[in-house]
């Protein structure tokens, strides 16, 4: 059975431990399965785009207004593109291709993972972390921890049957404040001895006992809940934008030789046509544009 298109998700961030650490929780199954079905992509595949996907969603955390995140992978071993867009409303889109390759669990990927940060006029940053045979998980680890210089706990699970489907996909990230004359804080060691355990536990038991309020054995403070959920700017009209953009011979020539357009949306996979009819309007606004 699909997913429906109202597919949900969620993330959770907050204060733990006194208020000597921050949390993020982040849970997206559905979205998971729905960006499997739309892209055909098998289990291996569907495995990495998953835990890609929960590790663009902890990205996007922080961000507010009109910025979003962009998380990209370029891996040579196995060879994969996959890309994902978060906003700060919690709007994500995916895909990964090619559908289908072979990457047992556990095992590291080789290429290049490229994070971006930008709002609605201009690029904010961008890093570039080597993946260097490390998992998706360990990269972030090792990104969030360069960037930030403090300590960081992480942990990405899916969970698949036996077909491929993705049944759960989570993540936890645990970071240590750095000392704060108002705040109580916690010394790097201590912090080492409280959470380092998580990164062995199984996520979903984490994510399980943070929903009864206890990370580690530490009470928490949520202080924001957001629905994730579908979203991709993808439409008639930013599509027939797109063909008007081509230019007046490009337009004439699919209306004369194609008789209409068809294109697919790289993200939701929907395909939107195009008439003959609607073609030779775009041509004529064109003429009129230049009269």
């Amino acid at each position: 059975m699909s997913p429906p298109v109202d597919a949900r998700g969620s993330l959770h961030r907050g204060f733990v431990g006194g208020r000597t650490a921050r949390f993020l929780l982040v849970s997206l199954p559905q979205l998971a399965e729905l960006t499997r079905q739309r892209h055909g992509l098998g289990p291996d595949a569907a495995r990495l785009a998953a835990e890609a996907m929960v590790a663009s969603a902890l990205m996007s955390a922080w961000i507010k207004g009109s910025e979003r995140i962009t998380l990209q992978l370029q891996a040579q071993r196995p060879a994969f593109a996959f890309v994902c867009d978060v906003d700060a409303e919690g709007g994500l889109r995916a895909r990964l291709s090619p559908g289908q390759l072979h990457h047992p669990v556990g095992r590291g990927v080789d290429g290049l993972m490229l994070a971006i940060k930008a709002d609605a006029q201009r690029e904010l940053y961008r890093g570039v972390t080597a993946l260097d045979g490390r998992t998706i998980e360990a990269a972030l680890r090792g990104h969030l921890s360069e960037s930030t210089q403090v300590d960081v706990v992480l942990r990405i699970g899916v969970e698949q049957d036996p077909d491929g489907k993705i049944t759960g996909a989570g993540g936890v990230v645990v970071e240590r404040l750095p000392p704060d004359p108002n705040l109580p804080s916690i010394e790097p060691a201590a912090f080492t001895k409280t959470y380092q355990h998580i990164e062995q536990d199984d996520v979903f038991d984490t994510l399980v006992a943070a929903a009864f309020g206890k990370i580690a054995g530490q009470e928490v403070e949520v202080l924001e809940e957001r629905a994730l959920r579908w979203r991709c700017s993808c439409s008639q009209e930013r599509i027939e934008a797109v063909l008007f953009n081509l230019g007046p011979a490009e337009l004439r020539s699919m209306w004369q030789e194609d008789g209409g357009a068809e294109i697919s949306c790289h993200f939701c996979n929907i395909h939107y046509q195009v008439s003959g009819d609607r073609l030779a309007e775009l041509c004529a606004m064109h003429a009129h544009a230049e009269a």
